[in-house]
């Protein structure tokens, strides 16, 4: 018995000594790049429970009986987490340093002129609420857009100018994909309208410059307007206005939604209660409709969109040459369709393709002289988004554009017709990489090549952006970049010979955001060359077209928004300063165009009253006078029109949850604007040419509405649509 306890108590210890021999001491010591010590770090081998945290020195020590190779992993909140794959013996002694990760919330945003409007951006200045809760909008998304900087108030066009730039020179996407006719038609002094009810949006994102390469075909500014991914719920909205009638209805299923939003917009009663300059013939009638299908897959997103428009508008205006009234009537068809799919390819890898299709046709009658503008157009673009690792983000993909332009003039009551016709296909592959030194120093690097068929030109467009955070609230920007554009349809009809329009961005932003107060601030310096040229000829013809113009813009614009200054009241303030001159078109020097204003200001101010269940919007807007060419002096350009004023307000009263009375005025306190004057084409008897002040329309607009949600949601209404 005692030689069996003996040998048992020998096999006991040998086991003992072969498993000491066999465990393996991992030690070392953590720290960040500055050479500080990380304290509880996590240190652990991947399939194992073998593992220590680091202390207050950074240093770690355990031991594993692990044989091989193994993978050592290092992680701590804020970093990268970092791993090692080699024999287990190597694990000692070891010195690791942890970069920081590029993906926490406080990390620099490569944003540079680019204001969001969303909830999920970390650099949101705007709510999708205001998109549509502005006093003056009336609803339209482009003119809430109006209030930040670096637009240019043209109060009678209705369209967005940007930082020195025409309205053609802000392209505008749904979901990403082009939108090739996006305002209404109206005539001139009455502003225009985006043609998209924002029913169907849940944010957007404008950028006055330096954007991405992912974008062409764009001068000076993009507007990418996105739809609602997922609906909350089943309901049907009804509108009943003073100027129109709207229904909207959104059907939730469990993979499938669809949302529809019409109106009918006709300006007849209304111009019967109000007073206008306009002698109509027949007020705006308008009818549009649209719709979104979306269909959620096991990776993915499909989503369907399609618009279409009706509209027609006829007004007699006094020709200055001849005294005479002309009648002037303008048609419109418009239809839009956009589809895309957004999806995930692997664990680092997603995509999204999609086509986009409009149709577009305008007749202009003037007396018995007749234009018929019509075109269709196709944009199919394919991106892809690739983490390479915590530090490298790669965007890359391809698109085209193709578009056929007709326009065809005769004389009312003829049949003779000149019809001239236009091509082109414009392929273009682009690629940016987002690299994060750590997570207050970032850039993005890009590329954009274009090919033209119509004129036969190549374009490469190198771009750039530099973030920096400056703390946890404060971060700058720096981004330069090259832009190309084709010419207005117009100046490309049997002229092959022409380039494409460019223009060069610098920009200096500084963003401070915290949850009471957003400052912005931003100066920029553009430059344009290759733009448009001609001489005058006779009968409004154009002679010697070609790309001799050139030009220059330089400013900075403001943007401060707080909501804790005054009690319950939301508000913001935009201001932009710009100094602009170009020497292009028919100018015999560099002048300031007309579109263009030195100084814009406008103060919006939003308050909810709990004892009245009432929200009240005001905004107000202040613009320098524009100038214009007087043929009566010998200087060019040089008048100038007065200052523009306008105090607008909005007023939404809850008769119920679900049923709201709207009332909306511009231009309250009546102002008496003017754009500058008119002036005839050829001077009268005494060597004179003839002009009158060009006035708006109307100096004061107002709007009546009732309108009713039907939900199970008893508290959903339409308030973050009026």
């Amino acid at each position: 018995m005692l030689n069996r306890i003996k040998y048992l108590a020998i096999i006991l210890s040998l086991s003992l000594v072969n498993t000491t021999m066999a465990q393996t001491i991992i030690s070392g010591q953590v720290i960040e790049k500055s050479g500080a010590p990380i304290i509880g770090a996590n240190i652990f081998i991947e399939g194992s429970y073998d593992g220590a945290s680091t202390d207050i020195d950074g240093q770690f020590q355990f031991e594993s009986t692990l044989k091989g190779e193994q993978v050592l992993s290092v992680s701590y909140l804020g970093y990268a987490t970092k791993t090692f794959s080699q024999d287990i013996s190597t694990f000692k002694n070891l010195s690791i340093t942890l970069k920081e990760s590029t993906s926490t919330l406080d990390a620099v945003v490569i944003s540079a002129s680019t204001f969001k409007a969303g909830d999920n951006s970390k650099l949101a200045v705007l709510k999708p609420l205001d998109m549509v809760t502005t006093a003056g909008s009336a609803g339209d998304v482009i003119a809430a857009i109006q209030t930040l900087p670096g637009t240019q108030a043209n109060p009678e066009d209705g369209r967005l100018f940007v930082r020195g730039g025409d309205a053609s020179e802000t392209k505008i996407f749904i979901d990403g994909m082009r939108v090739f006719s996006p305002y209404m038609r109206t005539v001139g002094g009455t502003p225009s309208r985006g043609r998209y009810s924002p029913f169907l949006f849940k944010g957007v994102s404008f950028s006055t410059g330096g954007y991405d390469a992912a974008f062409g075909q764009a001068l000076s500014g993009v507007l990418d307007m996105n739809t609602i991914d997922d609906p909350s719920q089943t309901e049907t909205n009804i509108s009943l206005m003073s100027v129109g009638v709207g229904l909207g209805h959104t059907y939730k299923g469990d993979n499938n939604s669809i949302s529809f939003s019409s109106s009918y917009i006709d300006l007849t009663p209304y111009y019967l209660l109000a007073p206008t300059r306009l002698d109509f013939n027949t007020p705006y009638r308008g009818f549009s409709g649209e719709v979104v299908h979306r269909y959620k897959t096991d990776k993915g997103l499909l989503k369907n969109y399609i618009a279409a428009n009706l509209s027609t508008v006829s007004i007699n205006r006094n020709n200055l040459d001849t005294r005479i009234n002309e009648e002037i009537d303008v048609k419109n068809r418009d239809i839009y369709l956009n589809s895309t799919y957004s999806a995930i390819l692997s664990d680092h890898t997603s995509y999204k393709l999609g086509m986009s299709f409009g149709d577009n046709s305008d007749q202009f009658t003037i007396d018995n002289v007749r234009l018929k503008t019509y075109f269709k157009a196709m944009h199919a673009k394919g991106t892809f988004k690739t983490i390479m690792n915590d530090q490298i983000t790669v965007d890359y993909g391809a698109e085209v554009f193709a578009q056929n332009d007709n326009r065809a003039f005769s004389m009312v009551g003829e049949d003779q017709t000149y019809i001239d016709t236009l091509n082109r296909i414009i392929p273009a592959t682009f690629a940016s990489m987002d690299y994060f030194f750590n997570k207050d120093l970032a850039v993005k690097v890009g590329l954009r090549y274009e090919y033209n068929t119509a004129i036969n030109t190549q374009e490469l467009s190198p771009r750039l952006t530099v973030a920096y955070k400056l703390s946890k609230a404060a971060q700058i920007s720096a981004a330069a970049g090259m832009y190309n554009q084709e010419l207005n349809s117009e100046y490309l009809y049997g002229n092959s010979q022409l380039a494409n329009e460019k223009s060069t961005h610098y920009l200096l932003n500084y963003n401070y955001k915290t949850a009471k107060n957003i400052i912005r601030l931003e100066g920029y310096y553009k430059n344009y060359s290759d733009l448009i040229s001609y001489q005058p000829g006779d009968n409004g013809t154009k002679t010697d077209v070609g790309n001799d113009g050139e030009g220059r813009a330089y400013g900075i614009d403001l943007f401060w928004r707080s909501n804790q200054l005054f009690k319950n009241i939301d508000m913001w303030v935009s201001y932009s300063y710009l100094n602009n001159s170009r020497k292009y078109l028919d100018y015999p020097t560099f002048a300031t165009p007309s579109f263009s204003t030195n100084h814009n200001l406008s103060i919006v101010a939003k308050k909810w009253i709990p004892s009245l269940t009432s929200q009240l919007s005001l905004t107000y807007s202040l613009t320098s006078g524009r100038p214009y060419d007087n043929p009566n002096t010998s200087e060019f350009m040089t008048d100038r029109s007065g200052v523009y004023n306008n105090l607008s307000a909005s007023w939404a009263y809850l008769i119920t949850q679900q049923k709201i009375l709207f009332v909306s005025v511009s231009n309250v306190p009546r102002f008496q604007n003017e754009f500058g004057n008119r002036y005839a084409s050829q001077p009268n008897s005494m060597g004179t040419f003839d002009s009158e002040v060009i006035r708006p329309n109307d100096d004061q607009f107002f709007m009546i509405g009732f309108f009713i949600t039907m939900s199970k949601d008893k508290a959903k209404n339409q308030l973050d649509q009026l």
